[in-house]
């Protein structure tokens, strides 16, 4: 779907109010846990088919919060309601807890990335123990020793869950080139640059600038999200 370029600049344009809105819950959060996903990086984009997701730090993968503004934001046709949109940040933010903080080992039974540990932690914060968007799910009251003694049966699950799909969406969207050889590129660092080769790897690219007499290698994702951070 193109998204129109005014409806884009408006949404461009929010990103510091969703930021200052994001990191308020986070603190207050993090205060109350001992963490620190306040001091995260958070990223926005235009995904269609996923809300958010939080990548934890492994390899070459910074750690990250990202959220779609097709979704978050206040001007798109249909935007979630203010208690749904802080209802998918705790969902991210259980999850970023999943890998920063100690688990009860009687809530480890159930793995996986909406295991018993991801539930466990969504009690903690009141986020709704389901691994995928409903609308409304935030006005609901969950019962939370329920969900962390039952398995997830719904087979539709895979297919909806977002933080799946957006694993599934990333690394292919990643591994598509956006730039040739001979582009010009800014960085906020080094400046203009020279694209002098592409690297294709499994799930992303990795451009080799040139900066002068410095030569760089940058992962193409990062320097196309750079502008949302």
């Amino acid at each position: 779907m193109r998204i129109d370029e005014n409806i884009r600049r408006l949404l461009e344009n929010e990103v510091k109010i969703h930021l200052a809105e994001i990191r308020f819950l986070y603190e207050k959060l993090d205060h109350k846990f001992g963490l620190h996903a306040a001091r995260i990086p958070v990223t926005f984009g235009f995904e269609e088919d996923s809300l958010g997701s939080y990548t934890p730090k492994a390899g070459q993968n910074e750690e990250e919060f990202h959220f779609s503004l097709l979704f978050i934001g206040y001007c798109v046709e249909n935007p979630l309601s203010k208690g749904d949109r802080f209802d998918l940040y705790k969902h991210e933010y259980a999850h970023y807890m999943q890998y920063n903080m100690e688990i009860p080992k009687k809530y480890t039974w159930q793995p996986g990335i909406h295991g018993s540990a991801w539930k466990y932690c969504c009690s903690l914060v009141g986020a709704a123990p389901t691994p995928y968007y409903k609308v409304g799910e935030s006005l609901i009251k969950h019962d939370y020793d329920a969900a962390l003694k039952n398995k997830i049966h719904d087979k539709s699950i895979p297919i909806r869950d977002r933080y799946n799909r957006q694993k599934e969406y990333e690394r292919s969207k990643n591994s598509i080139v956006k730039y040739n050889k001979g582009d010009m590129v800014n960085h906020p660092k080094f400046g203009s640059g020279t694209i002098e080769q592409i690297e294709k790897l499994e799930g992303s690219v990795r451009l080799h600038i040139r900066f002068g007499d410095d030569l760089k290698k940058i992962d193409q994702k990062w320097l196309l999200r750079t502008k949302y951070k």
